[in-house]
């Protein structure tokens, strides 16, 4: 695979960026990266990198998404804008496919995607001449201890680099001034709600993943006067027993809705299974039905993060006036 990519890919490199004064230089994931030109072509992985470049307005300059379905994403933006944007494939690696298009730019929301034994790896795409970024909530992937914990401070930081990349400054300051405005106003909302103990449950039943410390969920969590019951554990997306979830015992259970068709993905499956399961049908969360449903492209990090908070905070809220 790598050796093909590469066949592909040797011929265009040094003939993708002209140096000039357009020059900039921005640290991703504790490395200088330096584009000597705005980037015209870009390839996305994932959802979250691309809302981010949706909400500042870039569009033409994409000419592949790969990693991303619309249909799984019924409250986002981008599946309203996207279907016009080429997706290449919802799954995949980088692939001779999309590096046919001659890239200028790769940017990931998934640390696997630059990583993955089984494709191009982030060094060999620089070799090539091409520049990447990938989100800093992926900088050490899902199951390694975050150097950085998610904050909104992070989130916006991001568009910023981004807009600088795309000499877009303007924009990017306009679009966090908005950002910043709704986010003042969700924390005046979260301040009314009494504190719970949340389960963020994302995906698997037999060794279920859940939310651990400095993730989108546990500064969900915090921002909504929450606490994830596993913001101890210091991976993002760490797998546990559900005897460990009996033991701690939520007072809500948060459900990622992933419409992707494996078991426990959808939150309908999500709940099915709490309710039959013994370890999990007698906690007193699943007798009294104290779900919150979530998309689950709600727990990454991208700038959906404070509508993902607004949903939070609403749901939290209805819940509290039906108790």
């Amino acid at each position: 695979m790598v050796l093909m990519l590469k066949a592909f890919m040797c011929a265009a490199a040094g003939l993708l960026f002209s140096s000039g004064s357009s020059a900039v230089t921005v640290t991703n994931c504790g490395v200088p990266q330096t584009m000597t030109s705005v980037p015209t072509r870009i390839v996305v992985y994932g959802n979250p990198a691309l809302e981010n470049l949706l909400a500042l307005g870039i569009r033409q300059e994409i000419v592949a998404v790969v990693g991303y379905d619309p249909s799984r994403d019924p409250m986002g933006f981008s599946a309203r804008n996207a279907l016009s944007l080429p997706v290449v494939a919802r799954t995949g690696l980088i692939s001779a496919e999309a590096l046919l298009l001659r890239p200028e730019m790769i940017y990931s929301s998934s640390w696997y995607w630059f990583w993955s034994p089984e494709g191009a790896s982030r060094d060999q795409i620089t070799a090539w001449g091409i520049s990447s970024w990938l989100s800093p909530g992926a900088c050490s992937g899902q199951q390694s201890a975050p150097k950085e914990r998610i904050s909104f401070a992070v989130l916006f930081r991001e568009i910023q680099d981004l807009a600088k990349i795309m000499h877009l400054e303007d924009r990017g300051l306009a679009l966090v001034s908005r950002e910043e405005e709704h986010l003042a106003a969700l924390r005046q909302r979260a301040g009314e709600l009494a504190p719970a103990r949340l389960l963020w449950w994302y995906s698997g039943t037999d060794s279920p993943y859940v939310a651990g410390c400095c993730g989108v969920p546990d500064m969900l969590s915090k921002e909504s006067g929450n606490r994830n019951i596993f913001s101890d554990i210091s991976a993002l997306w760490p797998n546990v027993a559900w005897e460990e979830i009996a033991r701690r015992d939520p007072d809500i259970l948060v459900l990622a809705d992933l419409p992707r068709g494996s078991t426990g993905d959808s939150a309908k499956d999500k709940i099915a299974f709490l309710e039959h399961f013994p370890l999990t049908s007698g906690l007193r969360a699943v007798k009294e039905k104290k779900f919150i449903i979530l998309p689950g492209y709600d727990m990454d990090p991208s700038i959906r993060s404070v509508d993902a908070l607004d949903r939070l905070i609403t749901s939290l809220s209805t819940r509290k006036n039906h108790d």
